[in-house]
């Protein structure tokens, strides 16, 4: 759904069964769909101006998604598997190039990272949510980081923030902004 200024409502996409959704400046969406069974393969679908568009088939559960912030690359994570997918989002929308990209890290005797959302960062690392806790890859892909959450709880969700901190901030007077 869409809404207006006035909270008008009208149906932007109708019959795919979404797992995630990627808003593009140019008013497009990118979202991750996967079949009712488990063995079926995910898409990504691009949808536009009414028209719905299979851009790519074939991933192992298809999740969460991610552009990179100058918008020319688009990662997808294989919620089944240890990879995501890079992908050259063209002007019209459709992707080119896929390439397992990046490899998230597992224990030796598993091939299931579990990854559910991703994001990027301004300065190009993507941060993707894992049964391991958030793992950050660089830029050329492989893992740098794992942030293991308390009880080693499965991560779902992971997102950034950019603000201006000011004098009147609760983190005034710590060091880079970070929470005391």
């Amino acid at each position: 759904m869409s809404y207006d200024a006035s909270g008008a409502g009208s149906v932007v996409l109708d019959g795919i069964p979404g797992h995630s959704i990627l808003a593009r400046p140019d008013g497009g969406l990118y979202v991750t769909s996967n079949g009712d069974k488990p063995a079926e393969v995910g898409s990504v679908w691009f949808i536009k101006d009414g028209k719905k568009t299979r851009v790519d088939t074939g991933l192992k559960f298809a999740t969460g998604m991610a552009s990179r912030p100058d918008q020319w690359l688009l990662s997808v994570a294989e919620g089944h598997s240890k990879w995501a997918c890079s992908y050259q989002v063209n002007a019209d929308g459709s992707l080119t190039n896929k390439e397992r990209f990046f490899h998230l890290h597992v224990a030796d005797w598993d091939d299931d990272a579990g990854p559910e959302s991703a994001c990027y960062a301004l300065e190009g690392q993507l941060f993707f949510a894992t049964r391991s806790g958030v793992q950050i890859c660089a830029d050329d892909g492989p893992t740098q980081v794992i942030l293991p959450v308390p009880d080693r709880a499965r991560v779902i969700g992971v997102a950034l923030a950019a603000g201006k901190w000011t004098r009147s901030s609760p983190f005034a007077g710590t060091k880079s902004g970070s929470a005391k």
